[in-house]
């Protein structure tokens, strides 16, 4: 048992180094590679495309290479802010299946256990990955209105369109800030600017900024006052953002509750498991208790779903 809980503890600390060497190494990505990255969002650079560049899991970064998930893995992690690439990133996940496998084994060899392990493994980077998604959605939309109304200054003092774009990535903070100046790198580069603002709502996935873009390219089609109309839709997000608040603090007992509800039963399991271990050792001891756990997971992640879906706010 002692040889089974140190292969864990090694197999949990390579993980972490794997996870902290990849970030780290991303971070110190030459000039030349960040740019391939900022003109190609749904495509992230090998390691012959990016020279200088140090790719942690080469051998998965040629499985992927040139496949769609690799496109897609690509787009949720720029939209996540992390400097990955998708060969990292599934690197990251495998090396949590086998941790979470060895934890498994060591607990009982159980097929349902296994599975239940697995599933946790792979769900817990994907909703860690989706968590900051949405934390950076959340920060983009909050700093849209500000960003919009220093365009429309920059378009009423006689700039252009696209200087007003690298006013806001020179002025603003991150994450919109970042966003901006991908912009203006692809339309640097000879990317049509129609695109590159579309590759933009396609990272972001944002309802606010989807309909600004949308605006900007049929007024830039058709003609007419480009500042009055992003004036007119700053005022629009800024009067949602503020309803969607009020709606926030509606149901903020609610979602109290929920979070309450999800956190007891676990919460007095733990507590049982320490006070009564005879009690709770039907659980952890016969395949019949396995059955039960799992079962008990999936009534609760059922649940917890429930109790979120009734309180989503579609801002």
């Amino acid at each position: 048992m002692a040889i089974m809980w140190a292969a864990i503890s090694f197999v949990g600390v390579l993980a972490l180094v794997a996870i902290v060497t990849s970030m780290a190494g991303a971070g110190n990505r030459n000039t030349s590679a960040r740019l391939q990255q900022l003109v190609t969002p749904a495509h992230h650079p090998t390691p012959d495309e990016t020279e200088g560049s140090q790719d942690h899991m080469p051998t998965i970064t040629k499985l992927l290479s040139g496949r769609e998930i690799n496109d897609r893995l690509a787009t949720a992690i720029a939209a996540a802010g992390l400097r990955l690439r998708p060969g990292e990133f599934v690197g990251i996940v495998a090396f949590s299946v086998v941790f979470f496998q060895i934890i498994a084994l060591a607990i009982g060899k159980q097929i349902i256990l296994n599975a239940t392990a697995a599933v946790i493994a792979i769900g817990i980077p994907i909703v860690v990955l989706k968590m900051l998604q949405n934390k950076r959605r959340a920060a983009f939309e909050l700093q849209l209105v500000d960003a919009l109304m220093m365009i429309a200054s920059s378009l009423r003092s006689g700039f252009s369109f696209l200087r007003g774009m690298q006013v806001v990535a020179q002025e603003m903070p991150e994450p919109i800030s970042q966003e901006f100046e991908r912009v203006i790198n692809e339309v640097g580069v000879g990317r049509g600017m129609e695109e590159a603002l579309r590759n933009m709502v396609a990272r972001m996935n944002s309802y606010d900024l989807d309909l600004v873009v949308t605006a900007i390219l049929i007024q830039l089609q058709v003609g007419g006052n480009l500042a009055e109309m992003l004036e007119i839709i700053a005022g629009t997000i800024r009067e949602r953002l503020r309803i969607y608040g009020e709606m926030r603090v509606l149901t903020a007992e609610g979602r109290l509750s929920g979070w309450v509800l999800v956190a007891i039963p676990v919460f007095l399991g733990v507590v049982l498991t320490i006070v009564n271990r005879s009690y709770m050792s039907f659980l952890f001891e016969e395949p019949l208790g396995h059955y039960f756990i799992a079962g008990a997971v999936i009534l609760q992640i059922i649940g917890g779903l429930a109790i979120k879906r009734m309180l989503v706010l579609d801002a």
